[in-house]
């Protein structure tokens, strides 16, 4: 009787393990985490990211898939890392900025990234890129996009979708005319990794809630 209690509490550890570090994007385990921390709302944008996007959108153009992943993303409320985190600057997870249902710049891009991956993007063409934009009032102010390369070897910024919190459509950067500066791309997977970037990434392969 103990051999098989033992055996059973080995398997459950294993299973256990397996949906912690599952390499799905969205796991059973995820779902049931996060209704225990967040509760009921915030379990069902993840099942609807389930069912509406990586369930649904592998065959679609890559536009659409683009628009689709851009928009639900952009349903989610803004918010400052220091009121949000208390801290000036947090790269959150994807699970944390849709478990809480809040979040900056930098969040919408990284959520955006991590399920375009999920749907088989090209990584090498999804981009972190730091910009500066001029809002309505004429202040520049400090944001972060995520650029998709429309091909490997962009010549002109023409070649170059823009998804942004600030607005659902997607645009060619050469049609963005208040994004004034771009300050920096970063490669993520295939580049050099920053201390943010590591902790990020170790951050997702845990699914921090």
């Amino acid at each position: 009787m103990l051999l098989l209690f033992m055996i059973r509490t080995i398997l459950i550890v294993l299973i256990l393990i397996q949906y912690t570090y599952s390499k799905n994007l969205i796991t059973n385990k995820l779902i049931f985490d996060i209704d225990n921390k967040y509760g009921k709302y915030a379990k069902n944008r993840f099942i609807n990211i389930n069912k509406k996007v990586l369930n649904k959108l592998k065959n679609e153009s890559v536009l659409k898939q683009l628009t689709i992943v851009n928009r639900l993303y952009n349903n989610i409320k803004y918010q400052s890392d220091k009121r949000n985190y208390n801290v000036n600057d947090y790269w959150a997870t994807l699970y944390e900025f849709v478990g809480r249902g809040k979040g900056d710049c930098e969040d919408y891009t990284i959520a955006k990234y991590y399920t375009l991956k999920e749907l088989g993007f090209d990584i090498k063409r999804l981009k972190f890129t730091y910009v500066v934009y001029k809002d309505k009032r004429g202040r520049k102010i400090s944001h972060m996009i995520l650029a998709y390369l429309k091909v490997k070897r962009p010549r002109t910024t023409k070649d170059i979708l823009v998804l942004d919190n600030i607005i659902n459509k997607i645009l060619p950067a050469n049609k963005r005319k208040d994004i004034v500066k771009v300050i920096k791309m970063i490669n993520g997977d295939t580049g050099a990794k920053s201390k943010k970037w590591k902790k990020l990434d170790k951050n997702m392969k845990r699914k921090k809630i």
